[in-house]
């Protein structure tokens, strides 16, 4: 299954408080996205943070790598995870066969 993992800093943590550990932070994220652990990895737009998205069989072994990491081992952040499967079906076997699927597909710039 994947497992998308967003951090947040807890609360009155700096860029400063982060920097000594940020080389073992990288280093092990990449490790990780080396074995296939890690599928994706990105900078969090909307705040300062990151998303990770795993590919494992459960939360709880998400949370034992998050655990690992060194930003999560000095403290500084807490983690957040959402789990998910592909749908089973296609969704096109969902629809109503009257449903309009006509091009053109993106009618949003008109």
């Amino acid at each position: 299954m994947k497992i998308i993992a967003y951090d947040n800093f807890k609360p009155g943590v700096t860029l400063d408080d982060l920097k000594p550990y940020l080389r073992d932070e990288v280093s092990n994220v990449w490790r990780l996205w080396k074995a296939g652990i890690v599928r994706e990895n990105y900078a969090r737009a909307d705040v300062a943070g990151v998303i990770i998205v795993f590919e494992l069989d459960s939360v709880e072994e998400a949370r034992r790598y998050t655990d690992d990491f060194p930003l999560s081992k000095a403290g500084l952040l807490e983690w957040h995870f959402l789990a998910f499967d592909p749908a089973p079906l296609p969704l096109e076997y969902l629809f109503d066969a009257t449903v309009d699927i006509a091009q053109p597909w993106d009618r949003t710039a008109a």
